[in-house]
């Protein structure tokens, strides 16, 4: 073989071997670099909320990442923001310093926000490594409104009454007394300080007929207790009655029951068919509806007189006592 046919041969044997090395080399740092480098990923988050007060709730929002890598990440900031879900608009936001975390290992990293009940937020998460923001999660939550203190009384109204106390007629008009009684249900721990306005609402007018407040003093923890006020209205008409329980200048439950006293008084119908106007009297009166006055109790039962044979007994043996008495001291003074 020529000697310039072999230095050419000999010459791309060396330049495929330093290729052959070039591409091992780069092979071979490649995985080292691999395996010396942290692999975070977001695994999970977990959030909860409570109620601080009546308009704001506590969000703890909770990032659990996982380092896949052999080798420990840098510094690791997790950094929460709320968005309004209508309004895109950012409301809250707050960072956590995670620091390191080493190869192989899970950690988790809490995250405090502070926001309004009101509506429905999107949060974001934003995990950084060195400053690099390396992750991103989402999530969703709505209803922070329904979420209540432990400070607020769990009240429950169970029914409601209405008895008619009393009739009666003022400057030509009729007035009937109801009497609302409030079965009311202390669903949580004692709790005293609660009170009720009780409001009689015409139904046709929607204006005020009366109302009145009502202390509900000490109400003990499971317990059911009975409640009384009274509301005065002009008879003839149908009223709503509503029911707002408050608690430090908060209403906190509201109910409602419906009074009807047209059918007690004359009425006015048209009968389209024969086109006459037909005036049609009640069949019951609204004094039907009083309740019987409750009976007094008995008195005391008194005691009965001592026999006459035994008064006369004792009249005779007392005077005859008397009678030795002043005997003898006549004896002693002689």
């Amino acid at each position: 073989m020529l000697p310039g046919k072999q230095q050419l041969i000999a010459t791309v044997a060396v330049v495929f071997a330093f290729l052959v090395l070039i591409a091992l080399v780069a092979t071979i740092g490649d995985g080292l670099r691999s395996y010396q480098r942290s692999e975070i990923a977001i695994a999970d988050i977990d959030i909860s909320a409570e109620a601080l007060g009546i308009a704001e709730a506590l969000l703890n929002v909770t990032t659990y990442m996982d380092n896949s890598g052999y080798a420990k990440s840098g510094e690791v900031d997790v950094l929460i923001k709320a968005y309004n879900a209508d309004t895109n608009l950012l409301v809250a936001s707050n960072e956590t310093k995670v620091g390191e975390i080493g190869g192989r290992e899970t950690i988790s990293a809490t995250t405090y926000l502070k926001l309004p009940k009101a509506g429905g937020y999107r949060l974001q998460i934003i995990v950084f490594e060195d400053d690099k923001g390396i992750l991103r999660g989402e999530r969703k939550i709505y209803g922070l409104s329904r979420i209540e203190s432990p400070l607020v009384a769990k009240i429950s109204i169970r029914e409601l009454d209405f008895l008619v106390e009393a009739v009666e007629v003022e400057g030509g008009k009729e007035y009937a007394t109801i009497n609302t009684t409030l079965y009311l249900d202390n669903l949580g721990k004692d709790v005293s300080g609660l009170r009720a306005l009780i409001k009689a609402r015409d139904d046709e007018t929607k204006l005020i007929a009366d109302r009145r407040w009502e202390d509900f003093g000490f109400l003990k923890g499971g317990t059911t207790t009975l409640h009384y006020e009274e509301l005065t209205m002009l008879n003839g008409r149908d009223y709503i009655f509503e029911i707002q329980i408050w608690q430090s200048e908060r209403i906190i439950k509201e109910s409602s029951g419906m009074v009807r006293l047209s059918p007690f008084v004359n009425r006015t119908v048209v009968i389209e068919a024969e086109e006459k106007t037909v005036e049609i009297s009640p069949t019951v009166e609204i004094t039907d509806f009083i309740p019987p006055s409750v009976p007094k109790s008995m008195p005391y039962p008194t005691p009965e007189p001592m026999a006459p044979g035994f008064e006369a007994i004792s009249a005779a043996f007392a005077l005859f006592i008397t009678f030795v008495l002043i005997l003898k001291r006549r004896r002693q003074g002689v």
